[in-house]
């Protein structure tokens, strides 16, 4: 049985994972939003570089140097080298003073965290009094499958849980649920089967031919760009209980302060 490798798979690369930056970027680039941002396991680098090709000076940290090294290529071949500022560094104890970002991101990361809360706390930390803090998660303990088990999941959120967890580390915000109908659709008719697949392979993916043959589809930009538009459909029907994952929104909290 094998388990995903940040970076490596296609996936990480297709559909769901533009729609899901696009609703990230959404929540950060409002009007006013300041040049300096954190974006705490930033994987390879796409969110902070379409943050940086957005005019953002973003601190790309991560715990694995491999990523980091993809990144900073990346940002080069993107053009966004000065602004892409790579960062080894874990959530849970991050090298930064107090205080210093006005805004950070953080994508897909808790769950794998088996400390949730300490790693809010130093988000929480680091960022400026009035900043904030949007990530995503997933939504929904039932819809666990043999894809969280090879995406090395912990856990999955609750809007309760996910509020209890903010609050904890002092934070207090918005949450909510995304991607029902078309991605939940799409998760349970292709993307979990697949991962599944891959989970219970006994051999390498690559001499899968079904595999070999997805992963090629996940190359397709063409492809991948109509299917991500064929999810902002999901925005007709916002918040439902049946979506694929939380979008928080969250800053500091405030005598009176509450969570969504």
């Amino acid at each position: 049985m094998g388990q995903a490798e940040w970076g490596r798979d296609p996936e990480f690369f297709g559909p769901r994972h533009a729609y899901r930056e696009r609703l990230i970027l959404k929540a950060l680039l409002a009007p006013g939003t300041p040049s300096l941002h954190l974006d705490c396991a930033a994987g390879v680098g796409s969110l902070a570089i379409a943050l940086a090709r957005r005019g953002r000076t973003v601190v790309a940290a991560d715990l694995s140097l491999r990523s980091l090294a993809v990144t900073r290529r990346r940002a080069r071949d993107s053009g966004v080298f000065r602004r892409v500022l790579p960062v080894v560094a874990d959530i849970t104890a991050l090298p930064f003073a107090d205080g210093v970002f006005p805004s950070i991101s953080t994508a897909e990361t808790l769950e794998h965290i088996p400390g949730d809360t300490q790693a809010l706390r130093e988000l929480g930390r680091t960022l400026t009094p009035t900043g904030r803090i949007v990530g995503t998660v997933p939504h929904g303990p039932r819809q666990w499958s043999p894809w969280d088990d090879w995406a090395g999941h912990l856990r999955r959120y609750t809007k309760a849980t996910l509020r209890h967890a903010l609050a904890v580390a002092g934070l207090a915000g918005r949450i909510r649920r995304w991607g029902w109908p078309l991605m939940r659709l799409y998760d349970g008719l292709f993307l979990k089967r697949v991962n599944a697949r891959k989970f219970t392979l006994d051999r390498p993916p690559d001499e899968d031919p079904a595999l070999r043959s997805i992963k090629g589809l996940g190359r397709r930009r063409w492809l991948v760009s109509i299917v991500t538009a064929a999810f902002s459909l999901d925005r007709l029907f916002p918040d439902t209980p049946w979506g694929v994952g939380l979008l928080f929104t969250a800053g500091k909290k405030t005598p009176g302060g509450t969570l969504d």
